[in-house]
């Protein structure tokens, strides 16, 4: 299994598994949604500041640099773009 881990809060972490592939979406500056393309009960909401499509190309990136590492090196983390942040990530039912 691959993850891709995304800082927030400035000092914590979380990792989403990326399994068969994720998909961001931009929702508004204040919101990014992160759907899993093998399980369809639940997205990852991101509160994020400053938010642009330049943070949804870092996720697809991370993803992408994921799926083409050895398994040794499950885990990728997210550049955030500069001036854009995450504070809070949650996981939210359909």
């Amino acid at each position: 299994m691959k993850y891709i881990r995304i800082q927030y809060s400035a000092s914590k972490s979380a990792i989403i598994p990326v399994g068969q592939g994720l998909f961001a979406e931009l929702t508004a500056a204040t919101e990014v949604k992160i759907y899993s393309s093998a399980d369809t009960t639940y997205y990852f909401s991101l509160t994020t500041t400053g938010a642009t499509f330049a943070m949804i190309t870092a996720i697809q990136s991370a993803c992408v640099l994921a799926a083409s590492t050895s398994w040794v090196d499950a885990v990728q983390d997210v550049v955030l773009p500069e001036g854009e942040d995450v504070t809070d990530i949650t996981i939210a039912a359909f």
